[in-house]
Order: C-alpha cells, then sequence, then structure tokens
C-alpha cells in the first residue's frame, strides 16, 4: 500500500462539482465493476456506476442558489469547503423513472436520515429567467441550453448530521438515461506538507492488543436478526493480500454452521480494509477478501455458493478511527449482511 500525494484542486463555480462541459456528444461510460455505491447516497435499483474518483484533499465551492439569470455565471450564495472529495456518477438505463422520482426520493431519503438540506430544486426552481438551465447535460452545472421540460434538472445540497460531510447531487437526463453526479467531500483541514525532518516524538504509552476472539453461531444470529448485520471476529489474512490465515477456521467454521442452521438465510459478504494506502486499491482488496471467505465457505465449509455474495466496501464504513493500530485493525473486518430476495 502507498499513499496517495496531497492534491490540492481550487474548483470554479463552472467546473466545481463535475465533468468539464463537453462540446461534442460523447459516448456514454460503462458501468465500472465492482464499484460500490457512496455509503452515503445508495444507488437507485437498476442502477450503475460509471464515474468514481477520488481527491484526497480539495477546495470545493458548492452551488447553494439558484441560477440569478443574465450571461453570467455568478450565484448568490455559495458554500465552499475542504477536505477528501469523491466525485461519482450513478446512471439508471431508460427515462421510465421520472426525474422527479428520482429527486424527491433522494429528499426523503436525505431527510429521513436527518441530514440538513441546504438547497435543492427541479427545473424552473433553478433558474429566475432567460431558460437557462442550472444543470448542464454533462457538466453538472451552467449550461448554456435552454430547458425543454420544467424538470429537465434537479440538485439537491446536503450538510451531513455530524456536520462533516458536504454532498451535492445534481439530476439529469442524457442518452436516453437518467443520470446523477454525486460530490461528496468530507471536511477537515490539510495536514502540513513534510517537508523537514521531523522532531522526535515523545515516547508514548503502548496501546492495548485488541484481541477478536470468534463468537457463537447464536451472537452471529442474534446481531443478524437485531440489525440486519454483524461483524465476524477472527478472520484474518495474509498482509496485504486476500489469502486466509489458518486461524481463520474457527470463525469461519462458525459461519458455516449458521448457514446450516438456518437453511433459509442468504447472506451478503461484505469485506473492509483500513484507511491506509489508494482508495482504488482499499477497494478491490476488500473484494477480494470477501470472494475469498465465500469461496473457503462454498469449498471448505460445504455452503452453496447460491446462498453467498461477494461485496467490498474498502475504507468507506470504518468502526473507529484509522489514526491508531488498533484503530486501523477494528476496521480491517468482514460483515455479514441478510440478504431478502
Amino acid at each position: 500500500m502507498f499513499r496517495s500525494t496531497i492534491a490540492v484542486v481550487t474548483a470554479s463555480l463552472i467546473a466545481a462539482l463535475c465533468l468539464t462541459v463537453a462540446a461534442q456528444p460523447v459516448m456514454a461510460q460503462p458501468a465500472i465493476e465492482d464499484a460500490a455505491p457512496h455509503p452515503m447516497v445508495p444507488l437507485p435499483a437498476e442502477g450503475y456506476i460509471t464515474r468514481d474518483d477520488f481527491t484526497d484533499f480539495a477546495e470545493i465551492e458548492f452551488l447553494a442558489s439558484p441560477h440569478p439569470g443574465g450571461r453570467e455565471p455568478e450565484f448568490e450564495e455559495t458554500l465552499q469547503v475542504e477536505g477528501a472529495w469523491r466525485q461519482m456518477e450513478y446512471t439508471v438505463d431508460g427515462l421510465e423513472l421520472s426525474l422527479l422520482r428520482l429527486y424527491r426520493g433522494y429528499l426523503q431519503h436525505f431527510e429521513s436520515s436527518e441530514f440538513e438540506t441546504i438547497f435543492s430544486g427541479i427545473g424552473e426552481e433553478l433558474s429566475i429567467r432567460d431558460g437557462f438551465t442550472f444543470i448542464s447535460y454533462q457538466s453538472g452545472f451552467l449550461s448554456r441550453t435552454p430547458s425543454t421540460t420544467s424538470e429537465s434538472n434537479a440538485y439537491i445540497l446536503v450538510r451531513s448530521p455530524d456536520e462533516q460531510t458536504i454532498i451535492g447531487v445534481s439530476f439529469f437526463s442524457r442518452q436516453n438515461a437518467r443520470r446523477m453526479i454525486i460530490n461528496a467531500v468530507e471536511i477537515e483541514e490539510m495536514a502540513p506538507l513534510d517537508l523537514f525532518s521531523p522532531a522526535p516524538e515523545p515516547e508514548q504509552e503502548q496501546e492495548p492488543e485488541v484481541v477478536m476472539v470468534p463468537q457463537e453461531v447464536e451472537e452471529l444470529e442474534s446481531g443478524l436478526v437485531r440489525d440486519g448485520r454483524v461483524i465476524v471476529n477472527a478472520i484474518l489474512f495474509e498482509f496485504d493480500r486476500a489469502e486466509i490465515l489458518p486461524e481463520s477456521a474457527r470463525a469461519l467454521g462458525t459461519v458455516a454452521d449458521l448457514l446450516r442452521n438456518r437453511p433459509e438465510l442468504k447472506l451478503l459478504v461484505v469485506g473492509h480494509t483500513d484507511g491506509v494506502g489508494s482508495f482504488d486499491y482499499n477497494l478491490r482488496l476488500s473484494v477480494e477478501r470477501a470472494q475469498a471467505v465465500v469461496s473457503w465457505l462454498g469449498n471448505t465449509g460445504g455452503i452453496d455458493s447460491a446462498r453467498l455474495r461477494a461485496a467490498g466496501a474498502g475504507p468507506m464504513s470504518p468502526i473507529t478511527t484509522n489514526r491508531t493500530e488498533n484503530g486501523r485493525a477494528q476496521n480491517r473486518r468482514v460483515e455479514l449482511v441478510e440478504i431478502f430476495d
């Protein structure tokens, strides 16, 4: 693993949250294999991911008011934040799903999750005059092409309940598909650049080692019933690889026993990594580790593979801080999620 180089991006209003406006139409982007949606922005049913970029530090200016009209792309209100920036595109083929239903569905999702809605609008709510659309067919902002319908574009800007994440979502239609541009910034201050030799750090007390004790079948089952998901302790892997260590056999055997006791149960096996290293690398490693667990349960545990599905969340859903070794050890984990087909 390696740490990505710090990149500082100062975004203009036109390009702050999205792709550069193209002068000519471009071909539809293919789905990104094994890509996972943003943990705060669920993927629509039948949707897939066509863009997933990450910058470890950026300065982003979100639009927070309607377009005031006129030829100049100036807005009365904007929101400028700094931090880790993730930009994604979701696509749903066809136009059967209305843009209005998609827009209102996400408004309800954010409201039910106790997000603060900073600004939202659809169609004419996004501009005052001149017919200029607030969101373009590709860039996500400031098209000079007049809207053809009252709901051709939509936009939501929200703040997470802990006030640490700002998310802007642009909705539009292109090439017979509904599309969403998601821009999420985890607010943080930029750490000082390592230009000089660091001063010796004072000795610190050693952290107590975290001991992962394998659970019994009843513990796994009660967690699934109560929360719909449960962490499986003591599934260990080779460093930086997807090979399962022999001492994981007891924990994996308990999962196999659970599935044998509950023949109707189907599970999503989700791999998680710590936050050290590049996002794409960790995401791929988490998927490979989940697949290794599914293979063990099928080949060694005798479980029908049709009851299991592998997925990876990489570093996107930590259960504690990644600033300590113990925290990173807890974040490197395997979770079971109950599936209802």
